[in-house]
């Protein structure tokens, strides 16, 4: 992963800051383990997906075999 696409990785961290501030500032009771849940999948998806858009940038090397000729 490149260093430039960490910065992805803010998305879910200020969703979890504005909705647990969001449910504070309501007075409604927290729901942590929803919070941290939504969070954490978030990031595994943002994860992949960058990890996925790396794995196809990168070009396949055709006639690379390691057959000998006879």
């Amino acid at each position: 992963m490149r260093r430039d696409q960490v910065v992805h990785f803010i998305y879910p961290v200020m969703y979890f800051l504005v909705r647990t501030v969001n449910q504070w500032r309501k007075q409604e009771p927290i729901t942590w383990g929803e919070n941290v849940t939504m969070m954490v999948i978030t990031m595994v998806i943002i994860y992949f997906f960058i990890w996925m858009w790396n794995w196809s940038k990168k070009p396949y090397q055709w006639g690379k075999k390691n057959n000998k000729e006879i």
